[in-house]
């Protein structure tokens, strides 16, 4: 339970949604986790840095959360202020082929956005979850495209709460990796997609869709990949050939259809989870050598 005053007061006056002991199973996709002190959600750029001054002065954590579709949070919760981007976050606006788009954006409506307008580079993206700034801050992507092939920047505010441009190279873009400055919270990005024709665009998003659908357990609450792929093969593939597809515990588990998903089939936990991940990757080490690096991050404990 929150006690403490200077979180209570925390979003005095604060344009925004402001919600005490929340618990974050509500807010992640893999509806797994316990209560967050507070979930922030500013309802304007000035109520976020006004927050961010604030929680800066009272030397309290925070962590900034898009969707939550790529989050493990724990069953503890986390002891800090979450900072939800939503919907005040969803501003678009286009010319020729460049975007600036706000980083509270669903994922999958730029996607079809872009499609609609005939601008190719994001096709890759169909039916992942999420929004703009979730993808950004992980270099999100697959079958071989990734954001960094379209960003031109990406500008937010830094831990005090004060508007930052940073370019491709500041950020250094790897592989599901991008490095941004410690307590950066981003707005929005500056992307530059490619002129295509909208049936070749639609027609290489219905192909990967279709992927997905065949290869991925949608149906159930999860977190996405799991795992890093190390370079030049799977972890999709690795898993299985470690004998980890299928395995589970409580109410998770490794997803038979995609070995490199861990689902929860109901009331999983996020100690049951973790308690996989590190199976799979000791079963990995030993019977492969290879060690798997999670590409989920994990809040609190």
């Amino acid at each position: 339970m929150v006690k403490e005053s200077k979180i209570l007061d925390l979003p005095q006056g604060l344009a925004g949604e402001y919600l005490f002991n929340e618990p974050l199973k509500g807010h992640t996709s893999f509806r797994i986790g316990g209560p967050a002190e507070l979930v922030a959600v500013p309802g304007n750029e000035e109520a976020l840095s006004q927050l961010l001054a604030r929680i800066r002065r009272n030397k309290l954590d925070y962590y900034v959360l898009g969707n939550g579709s790529n989050l493990l949070a724990g069953d503890k919760g986390y002891k800090g202020v979450v900072i939800k981007i939503a919907k005040d976050f969803r501003k678009l606006s286009r010319e020729g082929n460049r975007l600036k788009v706000e980083s509270g954006y669903p994922l999958p409506a730029l996607v079809d956005y872009c499609a609609k307008a005939g601008l190719a580079g994001l096709e890759w993206a169909v039916g992942v979850p999420g929004s703009l700034g979730g993808a950004l801050v992980m270099n999100a992507g697959a079958y071989g495209g990734q954001m960094a092939d379209v960003v031109k920047k990406v500008w937010g505010l830094t831990a005090e709460g004060k508007k930052k441009v940073l370019s491709p190279k500041q950020i250094k873009f790897s592989y599901r990796q991008a490095h941004y400055p410690k307590g950066f919270v981003i707005t929005g990005a500056g992307l530059e997609l490619k002129p295509g024709s909208r049936r070749k665009i639609e027609k290489a998003m219905s192909l990967y869709l279709s992927k997905r659908k065949r290869n991925q357990p949608l149906s159930l609450p999860s977190a996405g990949c799991i795992f890093k792929n190390p370079e030049g093969d799977s972890a999709k593939r690795l898993i299985a050939v470690a004998g980890m597809k299928g395995k589970k515990l409580g109410g998770a588990a490794v997803s038979v259809k995609h070995a490199n998903f861990i689902v929860n089939q109901g009331g999983a936990t996020a100690a049951e989870v973790l308690a996989l991940i590190k199976k799979i990757q000791s079963q990995t080490h030993q019977r492969l050598g290879i060690r798997l690096v999670p590409e989920v991050k994990i809040l609190g404990k």
